[in-house]
C-alpha cells in the first residue's frame, strides 16, 4: 500500500491562488486533504523516497540512482537538471524548474504535496536565498500558495522541505520541519568532492534519512528524527 502521495496540488498563478472564488476542484482537493489528515492513524508502511537535484545534464547519475532503488515508492528531482522534461528518464521523477532550467518546459517553481500525516514541498531554493540560509523556506508566511490553497481552514502545517541549489548536502530538524538538500548528483560544492542524492524512509515512527554516493551508492551519512512532534502538531491542530 503506498499511502504517502495521494493528492498533488500543482502551483496555480497568483491571481488563481488570490481569487476569491474556488473552483469545485479546488474544493474538493481541500476536502480530501484534511480527509487524508483526519486518516493519518491508518499509516502503517514503509515509505521510500529518493531525492536527488542539481545533475547540470548529466544523464548517468540519474539513470544509476534509479537502477539502484527501482521499487521506491516516489523520486523527486529539486530542479537544475537540464534536462528535457520528456525524456525518459525525466519522466520518473516528481520535478520543478531550477534557475538553470529557464529553456526547459519545467512548469511549477515549487509543488505542495499531501502526504500521510506530511504537508511537502518541493522546490530547486534559489526563490528562497538559500546560499544564506534556509529561514525563508522554513517560515510558513512565506508560503502565499499554503495560505491562498487552505485559507477556509488553518494554514497547513509543513514538515517536509526538500530543495537543491546550493550543491551542498543539508539534512536537518529546523523549526518542526525536516530539511533535505540531498546536495548534487554532479557537481558537489562545500570542499565535498563526493556527487550525493538522499533516500528518505518515512515509518509511523521516524524519518529515516541517507545521504548516498552517487557513484558507488555507498551511505555516507544518516540521521533519523522522530515524526512524534508532527503527529502531536496535527492532534492539537
Amino acid at each position: 500500500m503506498k499511502k504517502w502521495i495521494e493528492k498533488w496540488f500543482g502551483t496555480k498563478s497568483e491571481d488563481d491562488l488570490n481569487s476569491e472564488n474556488m473552483t469545485i476542484t479546488q474544493s474538493k482537493d481541500i476536502d480530501y486533504a484534511q480527509k487524508q489528515v483526519e486518516d493519518f492513524s491508518t499509516f502503517e508502511d514503509e515509505i521510500e523516497v529518493i531525492i536527488v537535484s542539481d545533475n547540470h545534464e548529466a544523464k548517468e547519475g540519474l539513470a544509476s540512482i534509479l537502477e539502484e532503488h527501482p521499487d521506491a515508492d516516489h523520486y523527486f528531482h529539486c530542479g537544475d537538471s537540464n534536462l528535457d522534461s520528456s525524456m525518459d528518464i525525466m519522466q520518473r521523477f516528481i520535478t520543478v524548474k531550477g534557475n538553470t532550467d529557464y529553456t526547459f518546459d519545467y512548469k511549477d517553481k515549487e509543488r505542495l504535496a499531501l502526504a500521510s500525516g506530511d504537508y511537502v514541498l518541493v522546490t530547486h531554493g534559489h526563490l528562497y536565498s538559500v546560499n544564506r540560509g534556509t529561514r525563508g523556506l522554513v517560515e510558513m508566511e512565506n508560503f502565499s500558495m499554503f495560505e491562498a490553497m487552505y485559507r477556509k481552514q488553518k494554514p497547513a502545517k509543513t514538515t517536509i522541505i526538500m530543495y537543491g541549489h546550493t550543491h551542498i548536502v543539508d539534512v536537518k530538524m529546523e523549526e518542526k520541519v525536516l530539511v533535505i538538500n540531498p546536495g548534487s548528483v554532479a557537481l558537489p560544492r562545500g570542499g565535498s568532492s563526493t556527487r550525493t542524492y538522499a533516500r528518505l524512509v518515512i515509518t509511523p515512527a521516524f524519518y529515516d534519512v541517507e545521504i548516498k554516493n552517487a557513484r558507488d551508492h555507498s551511505i555516507v551519512q544518516t540521521f533519523q528524527f522522530p515524526r512524534e512532534l508532527h503527529q502531536l502538531d496535527q492532534a492539537q491542530g
